[in-house]
């Protein structure tokens, strides 16, 4: 048996206490009491005993603990102290170290900023230069364009003068028309053809014709003094100005001579003009008038145009002694006779025979006169009054008085032809503007006269125009100097030249100050003009050059030697872009001149422009090839551009033709020491970029695969139109539109396509103006994931293979279903549902709006109204602005009508559409996730689009309507919506593998 262990009873002892508890209760609760006690005193010995034991032992530990501690403190101490040593050692070497590299830092710092700073001082002087030389460019590009301008602004205004001119006789001519008639019914005036006629004849449109009008010769009689008969007719004044003015129209100037049109002599000078004016003042008007009395001649002539508030009248010829004037040509006669006769004599012929010639009458004249001449001259010079003087100067009844009638016609052309000068110059519009053409007449009109009587006439015609163009030069600044030079041009076919070289050195004078240029001495004038030359100036120079050459000056102006000069003076100067400008002009009017290249490309390297500068080099190398310096030249800037394969080629090329070209083959070996580490770095750089060129491929590829894995999880692409019209629903565009789709086989060639609408926000409902308050507050909508709809409305035969039946009223199978409820629609969609897999239900009403509206914020998604043409609703009542059209009272096959961008069809008109949210009436606490609104509201459920028996403002993108959910019309219908809850490809890939199990 097994011994009991100590404090433990055995086996038997239990038995022993078990029958001593039954039997002897009272002894064995006794036995129990002492045992209990000696137990309590054993434990407590044996606790107490054991306590002490572990109390010695755990001082023991605390002692070792406390030997370690110190240990270990003596320890970290000395540690410490040797890292303290070692750590200032450290610091004490690193603050020397830094000390001494802070000092070659410094130092190398100072030699930096002094090299910066010596570059800086060694640029600042070039940068200053080209800046000014840049702004000095800008200048002159801007001097250019003001007067380019300035020229088209004084072009336009007169243009604008010429045309309000028009407008006004326009609007006069009525009032000149009352005059005329007033003036016929008094028969008042002094002209036979009817001014009526003239003004019913014109044209506004064509050029205003000058109508030129002589009044006759008239002879003032005076019985004190007796008279002589003055020897010029209406008929020789007609003639002669008749064929002095065609002249003028032949050149193309809008001038008509009035010959014979004056009736009367009692209306004169300025009693005619003024009758004239009140009827004929919407024309361009010149009327001519002379008198005479027994010894002196008058001219007047009255004028005006059309835009006149007043004619101008003057007397340009007063008081010509016309009887002296035939004295005149009866002397020269005379001494032009005697001078052919002592040329005869002293060629030894008989003098006899030159006095036949001229018959006795003649010459017994011509000595006559000669001796009243010998008199007259006497008694100058004795200073007597020649009126005082008894001259019988015996006149050629025929000659004399011819050369008087032909001087008297000159007076008045001279006249006439300064007027329809000033005509043509001041009052045309500028593209119809002609340059003096009296000048080119003048020396034929003046080649019988005296030399006193021909500059008398040239000066009052070059006086005249000099007012002219004195006016001109305040009015048109910037025409002014090319309109003085055509008409220095045109004084050249006069005898003396002075004055066409007056106008010249006037017109340089304009030219100078409408370039802001100072007007030096004349002598200086056309060399200050040579340095401001420009090639835009060409025009101006090759006429200046024609009358300096007229003028037999020996002075030739070269643009493109003033450009040359000027550039090489700017680029000595350091003014390159200025230089350049110069240089570039230069090869615009001579792109053969190879040295304008170089300079040019030697300009651009020095203000950094190397792609200028190589092609001017290129183009001195294509017509001098063995320029060995250009190729040096060439090759610093391919260096600068760091293309140092060409550089070290031109290098060569340039030592290959001058082998002694001074620091080319220096210049030569560092180029190709510096391209071969470029060669080592651009490897390794080639290298690298092929590594990332593979990775950039490789997720190219990657993103390939998931956008096409993307789109084959929408379905497959459709192309349809996308129609826009205006408000008064005609068409405004047409766009190609694509959208995805998936098909459900629904048994029986039956298939069902339900369109992919992506996700993105709206506005639901209407704004202020629009529609009814249930379709208010507008407000944003966002839908986070995409979802498929329907395509068409669901048809009578896809109603058919779900449901079995067909309720519609309108048969058809490609028409929508209708006479469904909102319940039969419900159960449609758990039917589809159960016979696809796939989970089908009506859209919410934020889906069928964002769906409808497709991106437009419209009433239609077609625009701001629509037709029958692509709606099927009551086309007698039209929306907006829109047409009537086409009432059709039926339904109409699915996909009759355009869609909207997202491939949907019929989502406007056909037939009402359930939707799956409770009727609210209005949209306060709507939800802007795009989900249903099941949250309040009433039994009604909601309907949207309208349909055929609507009028057009209920098939809205924002109209709504409700009906119960157990009613079913003619009109209803019901949309599917199949959900894609998420299209990460992860999830795409359990759907797929779950048999196309949708949730």
């Amino acid at each position: 048996m097994t011994k009991a262990l100590p404090g433990k009873k055995g086996i038997w002892d239990h038995i022993k206490d078990t029958s001593k508890s039954i039997f002897m209760p009272e002894k064995y609760r006794q036995d129990r009491q002492a045992e209990t006690g000696i137990s309590i005193a054993t434990i407590n010995s044996e606790t107490a005993i054991d306590n002490a034991n572990k109390q010695r032992e755990l001082q023991q530990k605390i002692t070792i603990v406390q030997n370690l501690q110190h240990q270990a403190s003596l320890d970290v101490t000395r540690e410490q102290g040797d890292l303290n040593r070692g750590l200032q050692k450290y610091l004490a070497e690193m603050n020397i170290a830094f000390q001494a590299h802070e000092g070659t830092l410094n130092r190398e710092l100072q030699d930096k900023l002094a090299r910066l700073n010596r570059d800086f001082q060694a640029n600042e002087g070039k940068l200053n230069r080209e800046h000014s030389a840049q702004l000095e460019v800008f200048r002159a590009e801007l001097q250019k364009f003001c007067i380019a301008e300035q020229r088209q602004i004084q072009l336009e205004l007169k243009q604008l003068d010429a045309l309000l001119a028009r407008e006004i006789a326009q609007v006069n001519r009525e009032t000149a028309i009352v005059a005329i008639v007033k003036q016929k019914n008094l028969e008042n005036s002094p002209i036979l053809v009817t001014a009526e006629n003239i003004i019913a004849n014109i044209n506004p449109e064509d050029t205003p014709i000058l109508r030129v009008f002589l009044s006759p010769p008239v002879l003032t009689h005076d019985a004190a003094k007796g008279n002589q008969n003055f020897p010029v007719s209406e008929e020789f004044l007609s003639n002669y100005l008749r064929n002095f003015l065609d002249k003028y129209m032949s050149d193309g100037r809008p001038v008509q001579f009035m010959g014979g049109s004056w009736r009367t002599n009692v209306f004169r000078e300025e009693a005619a003009a003024e009758n004239l004016f009140a009827g004929l003042r919407v024309i361009p008007t010149l009327i001519l008038d002379s008198s005479a009395t027994h010894d002196k001649f008058y001219l007047r002539f009255g004028f005006w145009h059309i835009n006149f508030t007043k004619y101008r009248y003057k007397t340009p010829i007063n008081q010509l002694p016309w009887v002296e004037t035939l004295y005149d040509f009866a002397k020269q006669r005379a001494v032009n006779w005697q001078t052919k006769r002592q040329a005869y004599i002293d060629s030894g012929k008989p003098v006899a025979d030159f006095d036949l010639r001229f018959g006795e009458k003649a010459v017994k004249r011509h000595q006559q006169n000669l001796r009243i001449l010998e008199i007259e001259r006497d008694a100058l010079e004795d200073g007597e009054d020649l009126s005082e003087i008894n001259r019988p100067y015996e006149l050629d009844s025929k000659n004399d008085y011819n050369d008087l009638a032909e001087f008297i016609g000159i007076c008045h052309a001279l006249i006439a032809g300064l007027i329809v000068d000033e005509y043509c110059l001041m009052f045309l519009p500028p593209d119809e503007r002609k340059t003096p053409f009296l000048p080119q007449l003048l020396p034929e009109m003046l080649a019988k006269m005296p030399a006193d009587e021909q500059n008398i006439l040239t000066e009052i015609a070059v006086g005249y125009y000099q007012g002219l163009y004195d006016y001109l030069a305040e009015e048109e600044s910037a025409l002014i100097a090319d309109l003085r030079l055509d008409l220095a041009v045109s004084l050249l076919v006069l005898a003396d030249k002075q004055w066409a070289a007056a106008q010249l050195y006037l017109s340089v004078q304009d030219w100078l100050r409408l370039h802001g240029l100072a007007i030096p001495e004349q002598s200086q004038l056309l060399n200050v003009l040579a340095a401001a030359l420009t090639v835009d100036d060409e025009p101006y120079v090759t006429k200046l050059n024609q009358c300096s050459r007229g003028l037999e000056a020996s002075l030739q102006l070269s643009i493109i030697e003033c450009c040359w000069q000027r550039g090489l003076q700017r680029a000595k100067n350091g003014e390159y872009s200025a230089a350049i400008a110069d240089f570039h002009q230069v090869l615009q009017l001579d792109g053969s001149r190879f040295e304008a290249n170089l300079q040019r490309g030697l300009a651009y390297y020095q203000i950094v422009e190397y792609q200028g500068a190589i092609a001017d080099f290129d183009q001195v190398l294509r017509l001098n090839p063995n320029e060995a310096s250009v190729y040096h030249y060439r090759g610093l800037v391919y260096q600068k551009l760091g293309e140092l394969e060409r550089a070290i080629e031109d290098f060569n090329r340039a030592l290959q033709i001058n082998p002694s070209l001074p620091g080319v083959l220096h210049i030569r070996d560092v180029a190709l020491a510096v391209l071969e580490e470029r060669k080592r770095e651009a490897e390794g750089k080639r290298q690298r970029q092929a590594a990332k060129e593979r990775e950039r491929q490789r997720q190219q590829a990657e993103a390939e695969r998931l956008r096409r894995e993307e789109e084959a999880s929408k379905g497959k692409a459709f192309i349809f139109e996308i129609i826009t019209v205006d408000k008064y629903g005609k068409q405004t565009s047409k766009q190609s539109g694509k959208a995805y789709q998936k098909e459900e086989d629904l048994g029986n060639g039956v298939k069902l396509e339900m369109v992919h609408i992506p996700a993105g926000s709206f506005m639901m409902g209407s704004p202020s103006g629009e529609g009814n308050d249930n379709e208010r507050p507008q407000h944003p909508v966002t839908f986070a994931q995409p979802f498929y709809l329907g395509k068409y409305a669901i048809t009578q035969e896809q109603w058919q293979a779900v449901m079995g039946n067909n309720p519609s009223s309108f048969k058809g199978g490609k028409r929508p279903v209708e006479q469904v409820t909102w319940n039969d629609a419900v159960s449609f969609c758990q039917k589809l549902s159960e016979k696809t897999g796939k989970t089908y239900r009506l859209p919410s009403e934020a889906e069928w709006e964002y769906a409808c509206r497709a991106g437009t914020t419209t009433a239609f998604h077609f625009g701001e109204t629509v037709t029958p043409d692509l709606v099927n609703y009551d086309g007698n009542n039209p929306y907006g602005s829109a047409p009537k059209g086409l009432y059709r009272q039926e339904t109409t096959p699915v996909g009759s009508f355009p869609p909207n961008a997202f491939g949907l069809y019929d989502m406007q008109g056909n037939v009402w559409e359930w939707c799956a949210d409770p009727w609210h009436g209005n949209y306060n606490g709507a939800p802007s996730d795009g989900t249903s609104w099941t949250t309040g509201g009433d039994s009604n459920r909601v309907l949207r689009g309208g349909s055929w028996f609507d009028v057009a403002v209920n098939c809205r993108a924002a109209s709504r309507n409700y009906d119960s959910a157990g009613f079913f019309a003619l009109l209803l219908f019901c949309p599917l919506l199949f959900f894609l809850f998420s299209l990460w490809r992860e999830a795409l890939k359990k759907i797929f593998f779950r048999n196309w199990a949708w949730r």
